[in-house]
Parts: structure tokens; sequence; C-alpha cells
């Protein structure tokens, strides 16, 4: 898929996120990987174009992929959240033992710290691994197509 700043101007994004890619990439020509590796426009940007020129079965596919890791991370989530309530509850319960009481209510703050810290490397390797899947889902596309192409007589 070639990406060139006409296509994007065609595209007719809001005029904040054109100046935006018009101050930095004015005469921007490349495919879709070159695209989504520029590092000054945001990943927001990044999907809002490429999935405006991806065929229509891949975006679906895309969507579907995007929702199946959704849930998977709300799943972890859940458990990692799950755990820090638990810690939680069991410093108030231990409160008859102030010692032990402190020293799991610190587990707790420790482990919600933790799920924080993870939560966060989650989001931004959730934002790689979106591009990543672009990537594969247009090369693929481009790959039966010229396959086709090749086969027509």
């Amino acid at each position: 898929m070639k990406i060139t700043t006409q296509i994007i101007k065609d595209l007719k994004p809001c005029e904040d996120r054109l100046d935006n890619f018009l101050e930095h990439y004015p005469d921007f020509k490349g495919d879709h990987e070159d695209f989504l590796s520029l590092d000054r426009i945001t990943h927001k940007d990044k999907l809002w174009v490429t999935l405006r020129l991806m065929e229509r079965v891949d975006v679906e596919v895309f969507a579907i992929d995007c929702a199946v890791s959704a849930y998977a991370s709300a799943s972890a989530a859940y458990a990692a959240s799950a755990a820090y309530y638990a810690a939680y509850a069991a410093a108030y319960a231990a409160s008859a033992a102030y010692y032990a009481a402190d020293a799991a209510a610190s587990a707790a703050y420790a482990a919600y710290a933790a799920y924080a810290a993870a939560a966060n490397a989650a989001y931004y390797a959730e934002k790689e691994r979106q591009l990543d899947a672009i990537c594969y889902l247009i090369n693929e596309s481009e790959k039966e197509q010229n396959e086709n192409n090749n086969t027509d007589y």
C-alpha cells in the first residue's frame, strides 16, 4: 500500500492533524510500513489513515483482533486487580496484629504499583502489536492480490 501526502489530504483529516503531518512530513511518499514507523504523528492518527486505506475485510479482521486483545488484557487486569484487593482485604482482616496488617498493606501497595507498571507496559506493547497486525494484514492482502494478478489469463 502506497501512502503519499496527497492521499492523506484526500482522506480529509481534521485541520490540526493534517497541519501537524504537513509540518513534519510535507512530501511523504512511502509504503504502509514507512508510514506506521513515523514518530511525529500519534498512534491514533496512524490508525485513522491506515484503516481508511485498507480493504474492508482486513479492517474487520483487525477489529476482531483488537477486541480479542482487549478481552485478554481486561482479564489480566481483572486478575491483578483482584490480587491487589485480596491483599488489601487481608491487611484489614489482620488488623489485630498491627505489624502484620501494616506489612500486608505495604505488600498490597507494592502489588498495585506492579500492576500499574505492568498495565502501562502492556498499553505500549499493545500499540506496537496493533501496528504489527496492520502491517501483516496489508502484506498478506497485497501478496494475495499479486498472486491473483499472476494467475489471471
